[in-house]
């Protein structure tokens, strides 16, 4: 009686277990009821166009948003390498939303990524393709012109552009010989190319010819090169630092430039700052920060003999931000060592003056005097509404200043100071004083 009690209780037991398996499987047929299909909301053709812009693909709440409409599980799978789009989510069940983001396209060219659609495993027959346009297609100089010193080597030149291109020397005059200059691919970066000459004690001119292939052969640039035959010359080409930029107003990056930042080749080339606040940029340098003072010392020069009158002459430019709100622009230049400031060409004249604040190598304050002190010109500054590129500014004549200096040797220094010495800047004016120099000549008079 006992077994057959137990006997009835297992098969019901089994019963509702079947049963219970049963109704499982009726809900999932009920589920997905009717064809399948799978569309998405307002996309022709199953492409969605982006502009070349980036759209945000972090911020989930910047992404485009696509409705989903379906009856079944849905995959999309892409069906390449990607790196310049984002599609979130990749699969789903039933109707839902999709968010896509994309990358800046810096590429002329439209480039398209392709999604193939799964719909409950089974591939359809139209992909979802996502397709970018490309950004205007451009050649731009790193710099208006080339100015190479006397000692000539190989001087890199950076190329800003977004299409191939190919490169050649030509003379400035027809007939004019140019062998003395030509033109290599840098081995480092796609964007630069090298310049390469030997010494000359004479002035020697040329022009570099790029135009873009291709597509693109109607653009074009040609950028005078000069290689001068002055006792000295810096254009800071070594200067590089590929996280700073060439436009004035843009600061990102300095903080890896500044002096005691600069690697062993960089300072290999003799140029000081004794408080640290001298930042390189692509081909020049920065003086200054807020509150306080950039300084900068020339190398010493062999070449400039006992007792020599010379002519020092640079480019200054003020700093500007992108609103247009200008720092003080008072610059002074002096001299450690032997010889004496004389005269000042350009600007508005300035004078020589008595009592500037330095320090020494050993950080002791001292006295400088017989300084040339100038300011500059109220043109002569950074312009993101004038000169986006920022590179007007430098052609900009009212960026030449130039000292006289008697009796310099080969012991003599130059130094330039951005309004006043480090924390004295703090109580002086607006407090902010930030200067960049560029093309630095020393010549015999």
């Amino acid at each position: 009686m006992v077994m057959k009690k137990y006997m009835k209780s297992l098969l019901l037991a089994a019963l509702a277990v079947v049963a219970a398996m049963g109704f499982t499987a009726c809900s999932d047929d009920d589920k997905f009821t009717g064809d399948p299909y799978f569309t998405l909301e307002g996309l022709e053709n199953m492409t969605y166009d982006f502009n070349y812009e980036a759209v945000d693909t972090l911020a989930y709440s910047e992404a485009k948003k696509i409705v989903v409409r379906s009856n079944r599980p849905w995959k999309l799978v892409c069906q390449s390498e990607n790196g310049w789009c984002r599609v979130f989510p990749t699969e789903g069940e039933g109707d839902g939303i999709i968010r896509l983001s994309t990358v800046e396209n810096k590429k002329p060219d439209t480039r398209d990524m392709v999604y193939k659609i799964y719909l409950d495993g089974v591939e359809q027959p139209v992909p979802l393709t996502i397709r970018q346009t490309g950004s205007e297609p451009y050649i731009k100089p790193s710099a208006n012109s080339i100015t190479i010193a006397r000692e000539g080597g190989a001087i890199p030149f950076s190329v800003l552009t977004n299409v191939p291109y190919t490169y050649e020397v030509r003379p400035v005059k027809e007939g004019d010989d140019v062998s003395w200059i030509t033109v290599t691919p840098s081995e480092t970066d796609p964007n630069s190319v090298m310049l390469n000459c030997v010494a000359s004690n004479k002035d020697r001119f040329a022009v570099l010819h790029i135009q873009g292939t291709g597509n693109y052969t109607d653009l074009s640039i040609d950028i005078p090169v000069t290689q001068l035959g002055a006792l000295f010359f810096e254009n800071f080409s070594w200067m590089n630092h590929s996280d700073t930029s060439i436009l004035g107003w843009v600061t990102d990056g300095e903080s890896n430039s500044r002096f005691d930042k600069w690697t062993d080749e960089e300072l290999s080339h003799g140029w000081t700052s004794r408080n640290n606040l001298c930042y390189g940029r692509p081909g020049f340098l920065k003086l200054g920060k807020t509150g306080y003072g950039g300084d900068l010392v020339s190398p010493k020069i062999p070449e400039i003999g006992s007792g020599m009158d010379i002519a020092v002459s640079m480019q200054l430019v003020g700093y500007c931000t992108k609103a247009g709100t200008l720092d003080d622009v008072q610059v002074y230049v002096g001299v450690l060592g032997p010889g004496k400031v004389t005269k000042i060409i350009g600007g508005n004249g300035g004078e020589i003056v008595n009592g500037v604040l330095y320090c020494d190598e050993n950080k002791a304050q001292i006295v400088l005097n017989d300084v040339a002190s100038f300011m500059l010109t109220d043109d002569n500054h950074f312009n993101y509404t004038t000169d986006p590129d920022g590179l007007l500014v430098w052609e900009n004549p009212n960026t030449n200043y130039t000292i006289y200096v008697d009796g310099a040797t080969s012991d003599t220094q130059i130094v330039i100071l951005g309004g006043a010495f480090d924390v004295q800047l703090k109580t002086i004016g607006k407090g902010k004083n930030r200067i960049f120099i560029d093309n630095f000549k020393v010549e015999g008079r």
